[in-house]
Formats: structure tokens, C-alpha cells, sequence
């Protein structure tokens, strides 16, 4: 799994307005004909308008106002799993990520066969991110809608994330825990990736770096600018290594928002709308590696670790990224359409990627 060399990967259209079968459709297939490394989609059981108006990773603010006058306005958010074995069958090349999957929501031996059997269905393409739900302060509900305790989430998380290994490894799996429980199952198929797909973890928190450390062969941050990476990178590999696992074998890699235009100045201004919208929905989430004095503000840490400008720009500090350690990249564009995603995408593809070939 691990590469010096840039990933590049893209988030698809899996939900707000612009989402839909269609959407699913085309951005799927299109990420995979331009050649991306990887597409995305990313987890929510339960979606409000809240949530669609900022936490905005399929589209933007304007899409979302405009979606949100109209009569017929439901907030939309297509389910993981289940867009991955669709999505599966209508790509050849391209792997299929999932940043994250919410695992204290799942039941632990059905979801390990569901896994499994997309990375059969896709013939090996499956790269799995696991997490434990994200926090209160970013407006997420599930956790009070679905009578799941937040305070035990990362014990939780351990736990299903350990019984579907069992799951995948054995032929008759058995686990006895407080949130998975089952003897001798005997299910099939197992994973085509062995032992199983690659594990992306996502988080900075202590209890985040501790997961990343026993179980992860990526690390999927978000918020962290170039000259922050080396510290972070080398505590999760001082980590690893206490545990006799090789750091070698692992990759350091981002989610990060995107807008390309011909200048710095027009890429700020269109995507600025959206970028505010970030400040209330991910409120609490940056700066967990930062010593207090160190820390600054949601929105400049938002506009700080983003790829915002012309290609040369964001060229430019992709670079950055890769000296810094990150070579993986999730990319959430900011887009008003579909064929402006497309446009970015194809931009991306002939005038940024090629840099680092």
C-alpha cells in the first residue's frame, strides 16, 4: 500500500442537491476514465438540512441555496456500502474508497460480509476507512437518533473493527465482546485483498493516533498544512514501531477541498461561499495536534490545508504535501454542476497531475 509517489483520488457525488443515481453514475465512471487513483464516498446514516448546508462535500453553498428554495428540497445522502457494490459493476480500473465508514453504527458480522463481497464484486479495488462518528460539535445526530453512547464510540469502534478481522481471517470466526458476539460463523466469500482491504484511519485526537497505530496502513487527515506533517508523521511512526509495526509500510494521506480557476484571486472568491459554510460545520475538529499556542481558528485552518487557486498554484503546493510526507490525497472538489466538477476534474488531470509523473 504505501508509495512515495502522489495518489490522487476524488470524492464522488454521493450526496446534497446535486446527488442522485445520475450523479452517482457519471462522477464514478468519469473519475475512473480520466484515470484517478481512487474515487470516494463518505458515511451518514442519518442527514438534515443542517448538515446539507455545511458540511458540504459534493457540491457547494450556492447549489445548496438554490436546492433549498425550491418546493420539492430533501436532503440527500446516498448510503456507502451500497453506492460502493453499484459502483463496483460500472468501473473497471479506478479503487473504491470509503472515508469513513462509522463503524459504532454498524452490526459487526453482517457488515464484514458486505465488505468483503465489494471487494469481490470490484475484484480487489476496496480501500476501507473505518472511524468512530464524528462529534456533537460538527452537528452530527446520529449517536442521540440511534441510542449509541458517545462516550463509549472508540471502544465501540475497536471492538467491531476487531470482529470483522475475525470475520475476514478465519474460516470459522468467533469473538465474544460487549458490541460483537458470535461463535464459529462460517462466512464467505473472504476479502480477494489479503488479509484484507487496505485500512485508512482519519483523526488526529490521541485516541485516533492510538487506532491508527494498531490497526491502520493510511493515516486520511484532515486540516494539517505541509509544515505541520513531518511531527505528526513521525509520532504515528514512534507509535507503529512500539508496536513492532513497520512504518515503511504506511502511507500519510488527506481529505482536502479543491477549486481550480485561472487565477488565485477568482479561485478564493468563487469558492469562498462554501469555505464559510465550513466554519460552523466543522467546528471542534481542528488543531488536536497542535500545542494550544500553536492553534488558530476553524476557518484558517480550513483555508490553510486546502487547494485553492490556478493549477500552478495548487501545484505548487501539492509539492509541498509530498516533501512533507503526504502523498495521498482525497479530493473534495467545490463544484456548482456536475459538468463543472467534470471540467475541474479533466483541468486537474491535464494540467496539475502530469507535474508529478
Amino acid at each position: 500500500m504505501v508509495s512515495k509517489q502522489p495518489r490522487f483520488g476524488v470524492r464522488v457525488t454521493c450526496a446534497g442537491p446535486l446527488s442522485g443515481v445520475d450523479a452517482l453514475h457519471r462522477s464514478s465512471v468519469e473519475a475512473d476514465r480520466l484515470g484517478f487513483e481512487t474515487l470516494w464516498v463518505h458515511d451518514y446514516y442519518v442527514w438534515n438540512q443542517l448538515l446539507d448546508s455545511v458540511h458540504i462535500s459534493c457540491g457547494s453553498r450556492e447549489t445548496y441555496w438554490e436546492a433549498a428554495a425550491r418546493d420539492d428540497y430533501q436532503p440527500l445522502f446516498m448510503e456507502s456500502l451500497t453506492n460502493l457494490a453499484y459502483i463496483a459493476g460500472i468501473t473497471e480500473n479506478i479503487r473504491l474508497g470509503l472515508a469513513v465508514l462509522c463503524l459504532p453504527y454498524r452490526e459487526a458480522l453482517g457488515t464484514a460480509k458486505q465488505i468483503a463481497n465489494i471487494d469481490v464484486l470490484s475484484n480487489g479495488r476496496l480501500e476501507l476507512g473505518i472511524g468512530q462518528g464524528a462529534p456533537k460539535s460538527t452537528h452530527n445526530v446520529e449517536f442521540e437518533v440511534m441510542g449509541i453512547w458517545r462516550g463509549s464510540k472508540v471502544r465501540h469502534t475497536r471492538e467491531v473493527f476487531e470482529a470483522m478481522r475475525e470475520v475476514w481471517t478465519q474460516d470459522k470466526a468467533t469473538f465474544r465482546g460487549e458490541f460483537a458476539s458470535f461463535e464459529e460463523a462460517e462466512v464467505y466469500p473472504k476479502p480477494v485483498q489479503k488479509p484484507y482491504p487496505p485500512i485508512w484511519i482519519g483523526g488526529s485526537a490521541e485516541k485516533s493516533l492510538e487506532m491508527i497505530a494498531d490497526y491502520a496502513d493510511g493515516w486520511l487527515s484532515f486540516w494539517i498544512t505541509p509544515p505541520q506533517f513531518p511531527a505528526a508523521i513521525a509520532d504515528i511512526h514512534r507509535r507503529m514501531e512500539a508496536r513492532g509495526r513497520d512504518p515503511e509500510k504506511f502511507t500519510a494521506g488527506t481529505e482536502i477541498q479543491v477549486y481550480l480557476a485561472d487565477t488565485m484571486e477568482q479561485a478564493r472568491a468563487e469558492a469562498e461561499p462554501t469555505m464559510l459554510a465550513f466554519e460552523e460545520g466543522y467546528a471542534g475538529t481542528t488543531g488536536h495536534h497542535l500545542s494550544p499556542e500553536e492553534r488558530t481558528d476553524t476557518l484558517d485552518a480550513i483555508w490553510a490545508a486546502s487547494l485553492i487557486g490556478s493549477p500552478d498554484d495548487v501545484s505548487e503546493e501539492i509539492g509541498r504535501y509530498i516533501e512533507s510526507g503526504c502523498t495521498a490525497f482525497e479530493m473534495k472538489f467545490i463544484y456548482h454542476t456536475l459538468d463543472h466538477l467534470i471540467e475541474q476534474w479533466t483541468r486537474f488531470q491535464e494540467e496539475v497531475a502530469p507535474n508529478f509523473s
